[in-house]
């Protein structure tokens, strides 16, 4: 998947950014669960192999909730748990940005449209300089390390408070020719799927 940008002056990133996410979506959400299963677990390996996170001998790491027919990311938390890392996680706010929580194991709630969340109460709250690493949702990526997200912006908000290590992870499905990009949009350091782990220089 990928798309074609013909004359830039009056292409329409943001139309482009919507029909890839279409298209990615109607990918993942055709995979099996046993297959879901199987890609989880190698990513899970992989993240735990990075040296990247190995070497930094644990630190604050802002992980999140998988939605559904995203991929389960909780294998490699456990994995990154083990290595050292505290695990925080992120709150929407009404303003449209992101508090980075670390609750206890059972710390959390359903919240809006029924995404798992940490409860605040029950949460110490770290600010984006405390953060060593983070892995980031993804619609999908390319080997040029752009990511595409949900379109909220949520996460470029955060990215510009914080220089830590960034990592992309997802299906095999979800890695694509190219995504559309906007002079926003940062670069990840990593990018892990089941088959594929690549690294580059985040922008």
């Amino acid at each position: 998947m990928s798309f074609n940008s013909g004359d830039t002056d009056c292409f329409d990133i943001p139309a482009a950014k919507a029909e890839l996410r279409k298209a990615i979506r109607e990918a993942r959400r055709a995979l099996d669960q046993n297959e879901r299963q199987v890609q989880a677990a190698a990513v899970a390996e992989h993240i735990a192999h990075l040296p990247q996170l190995s070497l930094m001998h644990g630190g604050v790491l802002l992980a999140y909730m998988p939605m559904r027919y995203e991929l389960d990311i909780l294998p490699a938390v456990l994995k990154l748990r083990g290595l050292g890392f505290e695990i925080a996680f992120p709150l929407c706010t009404e303003e449209h940005g992101l508090r980075l929580l670390i609750p206890p194991e059972d710390g959390f709630r359903k919240g809006a449209y029924g995404i798992t969340e940490p409860v605040p109460e029950l949460s110490r709250e770290v600010a984006p300089e405390d953060l060593a690493a983070i892995l980031l949702p993804a619609i999908g990526f390319d080997k040029s390390f752009a990511r595409l997200g949900q379109g909220g912006g949520y996460y470029d908000r955060l990215l510009a408070k914080t220089s830590c290590l960034t990592v992309a992870c997802g299906f095999d499905c979800q890695l694509v020719e190219r995504v559309p990009t906007e002079p926003f949009d940062r670069k990840v350091d990593i990018i892990v799927t089941p088959s594929w782990v690549g690294e580059g220089s985040a922008e």
